[in-house]
């Protein structure tokens, strides 16, 4: 048998992340795959670092941590899953690709839809519009909406 299968959330900070975050841990608890939750860094933007001070960009990775480690404590008390935090510098979508090149046991990329006015977010319209190119192997993507409760949350991923 091969390595386990895991599950890809993305933290952002978004309300909807912390939804996504807690669907892919039941979702991980109840068909044993791991669970792996990363935040990306965008450093791209070189001037605003150079403006800032390269701590700038140590506080943003601080803060990341932060995050995911919160996030993590979440999903350790709710499933005892003890999820797989990374921590990616650069654009959303290449810190995707990469992600899901390095590591062939990541099989889903898991997304919350907002329900704001603004829409469901970038990666959402991307992924429903067949524009979002992840890497060199297909892999599945589930879309939730962000407004479920914690039990709907639960019985959507039995």
């Amino acid at each position: 048998m091969g390595e386990q299968r895991k599950i890809l959330c993305i933290a952002d900070g978004s309300h909807e992340c912390r939804t996504a975050v807690l669907f892919g841990a039941e979702r991980a608890m109840r068909n044993g795959s791991a669970l792996v939750i990363m935040c990306v860094i965008n450093s791209a933007d070189n001037s605003l670092v150079s403006a800032l001070g390269a701590g700038v960009l140590e506080e943003l990775r601080l803060e990341a941590l932060d995050n995911l480690q919160e996030l993590s404590q979440i999903v350790k008390q709710r499933t005892g899953i003890v999820p797989q935090l990374l921590i990616k510098e650069g654009e959303i979508h290449q810190a995707l690709r990469e992600c899901i090149n390095e590591d062939a046991a990541i099989k889903t990329l898991l997304l919350a839809a907002a329900s704001s006015k603004k829409g469901p977010g970038p990666l959402v319209v991307e992924a429903t519009r067949g524009t979002m190119a992840l890497g060199v192997r297909p892999i599945a993507i589930m879309i939730v909406p962000e407004e479920l409760s914690d039990s709907e949350i639960s019985e959507l991923a039995s």
